[in-house]
């Protein structure tokens, strides 16, 4: 570019740009290109940034409040939870202490059932007993003489 520019020009210290008419006409023809563009290139290309910027920001919006009721959902969710929970821990150890005292209550009336009938039994055998005692104390004389022929090898009658 310097090669077209003659040496002397540079040496002499003129300017290479030369402000004429021309430079007037082609400042108009730049504006006029400017606002032709501007209406037909610009200001669409702008309205579409900004269109494209309102759909993303409106789906920004919808998807915080979509979070924030997921959050609350949540929440309630929990909470709900949490007072399920409770009632079936309460509704647990209720049952647990019903369960045991049926047990104590079962297990009770098995030993007074079990003492009855173990006081029936032994009652039952005193009897028993008593009566074979009666009838041993019977045979006792007619045993002992059979014992004391059988030792002495002869009859004691």
């Amino acid at each position: 570019m310097l090669s077209s520019i003659p040496l002397g020009l540079l040496l002499s210290g003129g300017s290479p740009i030369d402000l004429d008419g021309s430079f007037f006409v082609q400042m108009g023809v730049f504006f006029i290109a400017f606002l032709i563009l501007r209406g037909l290139v610009f200001q669409p290309v702008m309205g579409l940034f900004d269109a494209r910027e309102a759909a993303m920001g409106g789906s920004r919006d919808q998807a915080d409040q979509m979070e924030r009721d997921a959050d609350e959902k949540r929440a309630h969710f929990e909470g709900e939870l949490r007072k399920v929970s409770e009632q079936a821990g309460k509704e647990r150890d209720r049952l647990r202490t019903d369960a045991q005292k049926l047990a104590r209550e079962l297990t009770e009336k098995a030993r007074r059932e079990n003492a009855a009938t173990l006081s029936s039994a032994k009652a039952q055998l005193d009897l028993e007993a008593k009566e074979a005692r009666d009838k041993a104390q019977e045979q006792v004389p007619g045993l002992a003489r059979e014992i004391a022929e059988k030792l002495l090898h002869r009859s004691m009658s």
